[in-house]
C-alpha cells in the first residue's frame, strides 16, 4: 500500500489506487449524485464547473474534481475546461505513440547476429 495526498483535503492516507481519501470520496459521491440529478432534470443546461456548483449549492472545487475524473459527459457539463481537455488529448496521443511498435527494418541486424554472425536458429 502506498501513501498519497488527498486531492481534496490534503491529508496523507494509505491507498492502493486513487488520489482521494475515503472520507472525501464519500463527499464526492454525494456531490456527484446531486449534480447527476440536476443534469438529468435539466438536460439542456450547459454549464461549466462554476455554474453547476452554484446550481446544486456545492463547492466548485468538488465539481471540478468530478469533471477531471470524467464523471460527466462533455455534453452534460457544457464541455470540460479546454485546458483540461487539451491535456487529456495530449496524454492520450503520447500514450498511443509510446505503445506503437516501430516496424522492423528490412535487413536490420540484431545484437546476436552482429556478435555471432547470424541468429541461433540458422536463419541467416
Amino acid at each position: 500500500m502506498e501513501m498519497a495526498t488527498c486531492n481534496v483535503c490534503g491529508k496523507i492516507f494509505g491507498t492502493s489506487a486513487g488520489s482521494v481519501c475515503p472520507a472525501c470520496r464519500k463527499l464526492l459521491d454525494i456531490v456527484y449524485e446531486k449534480a447527476r440529478s440536476y443534469l438529468r432534470d435539466n438536460p439542456k443546461a450547459e454549464m461549466k464547473a462554476r455554474g453547476l456548483a452554484k446550481a446544486i449549492g456545492e463547492d466548485e472545487r468538488l465539481v471540478e474534481i468530478l469533471m477531471i475524473e470524467g464523471k460527466f459527459e462533455n455534453k452534460d457539463t457544457g464541455g470540460l475546461d479546454s485546458e483540461v481537455e487539451k491535456k487529456r488529448k495530449k496524454l492520450l496521443e503520447d500514450l498511443q505513440k509510446s505503445l506503437a511498435k516501430p516496424e522492423p527494418k528490412e535487413g536490420a541486424s540484431t545484437y546476436g547476429s552482429d556478435r555471432h554472425g547470424g541468429d541461433r536458429f540458422g536463419r541467416d
